[in-house]
């Protein structure tokens, strides 16, 4: 697939967004900016209203879940089960800070002012209540299970 620099959406207000670090690095909408952290997003921003998946010959939007790794590192899934047994085992283990763990989307695009390619990660709801992440768990070890 060739990403180029195309629209990517539509902003509040009408604006096309036609670069990923133009639409979410500078914080043009009131999007809460977390972090930008040179390794692998352009930005990381509070998103509650994540948009739908899309792949075109110029943008890719991708649903899914992130996890919220020390020192500002973020880890995206393709779904939420596998992401939250992630978390799970990492709350288990010898890391010192909690695994956090949110419904997200990812946006990749070229932007051609930078002339390279450009990923943000948006930030939905935070998923932390105990029975619904004990569910995701489930549903992952079962599909898992089926998989073998």
């Amino acid at each position: 697939m060739s990403l180029s620099s195309a629209p990517l959406g539509v902003l509040p207000g009408g604006g096309l967004v036609t670069s990923v670090c133009r639409a979410y690095a500078h914080d043009p909408c009131g999007w809460a900016l977390r972090a930008a952290p040179a390794q692998e997003y352009t930005a990381v921003v509070d998103h509650p209203a994540l948009p739908d998946a899309l792949e075109t010959a110029d943008v890719l939007v991708c649903r899914g879940a992130a996890v919220d790794l020390p020192d500002d590192r973020w880890l995206f899934f393709d779904d939420l089960a596998p992401a939250a047994a992630f978390a799970r085992a990492g709350r288990r283990s010898t890391l010192e800070a909690p695994l956090d763990l949110y419904e997200a989307a990812e946006v990749r695009a070229h932007c051609a002012e930078h002339s390279r390619h450009e990923a943000a990660l948006l930030l939905g709801r935070q998923v932390h209540d105990r029975a619904e992440l004990h569910a995701l768990v489930a549903r992952f070890a079962a599909q898992d299970a089926e998989a073998a």
